[in-house]
């Protein structure tokens, strides 16, 4: 440690440990002045340093509580009967629908063959043994029914062979059209009695009574039948007893598709 002398100010190195615990004297070897040297008190120990858990307390950790168990009872039994009615519901809807449906299939049909996009064509299908007669019944007093043959002239199997008849009048004018499905056939009781929209219904199947319009071989026919209950008619047709007046009426094949097998 560094002594210095009160008289004189001389510094001394002096060695720490030889002095005394409640201190000393000591003689200054330049103007030989007697001075009392006090013990340093020991220097405070060096703080000591925050603990981890002093920086970063410990907080309590809860365990959460187990899930609660789901208990399967009715309630799941009940949506599953809610959704099969839902989808009875739906198809009998679509089933009801269905005429809807095919008049918006026969109009996307009808556009397919004005762009020239159609997957068929009358040298395809062959048209034959074309008849054309009125018939009675009793809803709509007269209507006329188109009936043929449909022959496949493909190399390859043929479905959903689909035609339309249209009626002319005696100056040549279109009078009235159709489109129906091949393979639907009606018997002479049941253009009697059905009225026009049974009869559309019958004949816009696009299977065919049997599947009898699914997969046609090649030089294969099918029948088919066009009925038309709403074409017009004078009063005098009207009121006689006698059939109306038309003049001609033809029928064109619209659209085949290409068979499964």
């Amino acid at each position: 440690m560094i002594i210095t002398c009160p008289q004189c100010q001389t510094k001394f190195q002096l060695d720490e440990g030889r002095i005394p615990a409640g201190g000393g004297k000591a003689r200054c070897s330049r103007c030989r002045e007697v001075f009392e040297i006090p013990k340093e008190p020991a220097p405070d120990p060096a703080p000591r340093p925050p603990s981890w858990e002093e920086i970063h307390p410990l907080e309590e950790i809860s365990n959460p509580p187990p899930p609660a168990v789901k208990r399967r009872g009715a309630s799941r039994w009940l949506i599953w009967l809610l959704v099969l009615f839902l989808l009875i519901a739906g198809i009998f809807a679509l089933w009801e629908k269905t005429p809807y449906l095919r008049r918006v299939e026969s109009f996307f049909a009808d556009l397919r063959e004005s762009l020239g996009l159609s997957d068929s064509s009358p040298a395809s299908i062959a048209l034959e043994n074309l008849r054309g007669y009125y018939a009675e019944n009793i809803h709509e007093k007269w209507i006329f029914v188109i009936e043929g043959q449909a022959v496949n002239q493909w190399n390859e199997t043929r479905s959903f062979l689909k035609v339309k008849g249209t009626l002319l009048d005696a100056r040549g004018k279109k009078v009235e059209e159709k489109t129906a499905f091949c393979g639907n056939i009606l018997g002479e009781k049941d253009l009697r009695e059905m009225t026009r929209e049974s009869i559309q219904k019958s004949l816009s199947s696009q299977f065919g009574v049997s599947f009898s319009n699914v997969n046609i071989p090649p030089r294969k026919s099918v029948p088919f039948m066009v009925v038309f209950t709403d074409f017009s008619r004078s009063e005098q047709d009207k009121n006689s007893g006698t059939s109306p007046s038309l003049s001609d009426f033809s029928v064109e094949v619209m659209s085949s598709k290409k068979g499964s097998k």
